[in-house]
């Protein structure tokens, strides 16, 4: 329930646990910042979707501006990808789509599940399968495995260039933008 509209208590325990898991992994992996990242998507999911009155009415969606997802590319262009105007920038963009997408309510659990997002959960699923195999595997193997490789390893090289870098950004942004607003538009209809 986020907003005073009931949801399903699945579609809440459900990315509870699993970012609760994904916290711990990153801690015994040595990456205590990125758990502590984690940790708080969790804390701000619990929050969100706390019991609250019947009270809530949808007012017009508020948009991130495309512009800025132009402008991130610039900066990376200009920066490259590891630089400290674009984490300021990528920042920036995520502290505005958590807002827009925090003051809406969550989906009513009464729709069903489109088809569509069955297959999509499956590919995203076998993709997060697949990084937790090849991060195992690597972690036993004692670093780099050539025969099995997590899909960073894979894409890194890829990403040399700052223009398919400002490109890869662009684009990843971009959808994150194209998420948001589908969602805001299925809240409305």
């Amino acid at each position: 329930m986020a907003l005073g509209f009931r949801s399903h208590p699945l579609t809440v325990d459900l990315p509870v646990v699993a970012l609760t898991l994904a916290a711990i992994a990153h801690w015994i992996r040595g990456a205590p910042e990125d758990a502590l990242i984690f940790l708080a998507v969790t804390l701000a999911l619990l929050v969100t979707e706390r019991p609250r009155a019947d009270t809530a009415v949808l007012g017009d969606p508020f948009r991130v501006p495309g512009f800025a997802v132009v402008a991130a590319g610039l900066l990376v262009l200009a920066f490259g990808r590891d630089s400290l105007p674009v984490a300021v920038a990528i920042s920036a963009i995520g502290l505005v789509a958590l807002f827009a997408e925090w003051r809406d309510p969550s989906l009513p659990a009464d729709r069903p599940v489109p088809r569509r997002a069955w297959l999509w959960s499956a590919v995203a699923l076998s993709w997060c399968g697949w990084e937790l195999l090849s991060f195992v595997y690597e972690q036993a193997a004692g670093g780099l495995s050539e025969t099995h490789p997590t899909m960073s390893d894979l894409v890194d090289p890829l990403l040399t260039s700052r223009w398919v870098q400002a490109l890869a950004i662009t684009g990843w942004l971009a959808a994150g933008l194209a998420m948001l607003r589908a969602a805001a538009l299925a809240r409305r209809s």
